[in-house]
């Protein structure tokens, strides 16, 4: 048992200690170790001008690189996705200037973006009277417009009215709605303020970009609830259409629950799903482009530099 005297031994070995390193630091040893002190700060300031160097020649490399590319990306792009229409989907917490880029990169490789439809987060909103508003305005939405969600599996009705109102399924026998039809829900959804659409010129696509990006509000639980239903939103997107491809910069993201994290570690997800996590890059904006031809293949894959990448960019269409 530890009694009072062993702490008072405990305590004035301490101060002798002390004491003797006081003593012999300011006496013999007081010249070594500073000597010893100063060459170790002039080591530690060396060795960051030298990591500083280093991240700049990195840093400049690696702007070149991407001004590279960016000037080539017109070529080499070019006409991949041609007669291809391609449905933007941009959700909350998106950098604007993701989805800028990825419509000019679908124009530049010669698709059509069919629209642009930027959804609210009363789509994923667990608030029970705003979910029930949500999901009134659904139902009325799809029963004007003819769409059957009674059936919507592993995802939400919602989910299957959003993505059949946006794209064409390939499969046989699924007839897609008229693109009129499909303008007069969007508005419904409009005015309950669950989305926000750019209806000119309006065709139903055949490929889906999700521009993502993070859950910043909440509790982590509830956060990741909301990711999770974001991922749910994707699937469906990606089982309406030839294939569906979510873009987003995560590199520069703010902090909270990465939507594309979140479908990289769903199964279900990527299986059906491709992902860009450099989106915001000339070589992610070539990734895709590159992926969505991918998808149309029949293909999916995960591409950039953070964790869950298959590869570090999308491979070039075969020739």
């Amino acid at each position: 048992m530890i009694d009072f005297r062993y702490h008072l031994v405990s305590i004035v070995s301490i101060f002798l200690a002390l004491a003797v390193g006081i003593v012999l630091g300011a006496g013999p040893l007081q010249g070594e170790i500073g000597d010893t002190l100063s060459r170790e700060v002039a080591g530690l300031r060396e060795d960051k001008a030298q990591l500083n160097t280093q991240l700049q020649q990195s840093t400049a490399a690696r702007d070149g690189l991407d001004d590279y590319i960016g000037e080539t990306n017109p070529e080499v792009l070019s006409d991949v996705l041609v007669d291809r229409r391609v449905a933007l989907v941009v959700l909350p917490g998106s950098d604007a200037s993701v989805a800028e880029s990825s419509a000019a990169s679908l124009r530049a490789a010669g698709a059509t973006v069919a629209s642009t439809t930027s959804v609210t987060d009363a789509w994923v909103t667990t608030d029970e009277a705003t979910a029930a508003s949500r999901d009134a305005a659904v139902g009325e939405a799809a029963r004007a417009t003819g769409v059957d969600i009674s059936e919507s599996g592993a995802v939400s009705p919602r989910d299957v009215l959003l993505a059949a109102l946006l794209s064409a399924s390939p499969q046989p026998g699924v007839e897609p709605v008229p693109a009129a039809t499909a303008v007069q829900g969007l508005a419904a959804l409009v005015d309950a303020d669950l989305v926000e659409v750019d209806t000119e010129g309006f065709q139903t696509a055949d490929l889906v970009v999700v521009v993502s990006g993070v859950v910043g509000s909440g509790e982590p639980d509830a956060r990741a609830t909301a990711a999770e239903r974001w991922v749910d939103l994707a699937i469906a997107l990606d089982d309406r259409s030839s294939g569906a491809l979510v873009a987003a910069e995560t590199t520069t993201a703010a902090a909270g629950t990465s939507v594309l994290v979140a479908v990289r570690n769903d199964a279900t997800a990527t299986r059906g799903v491709s992902t860009v996590d450099n989106a915001g890059t000339a070589l992610g904006q070539a990734s895709v482009v590159h992926g969505l031809v991918q998808q149309s293949a029949g293909d999916v894959g995960q591409f950039g530099f953070a964790g869950g990448a298959d590869a570090p960019y999308a491979p070039l269409p075969a020739s």
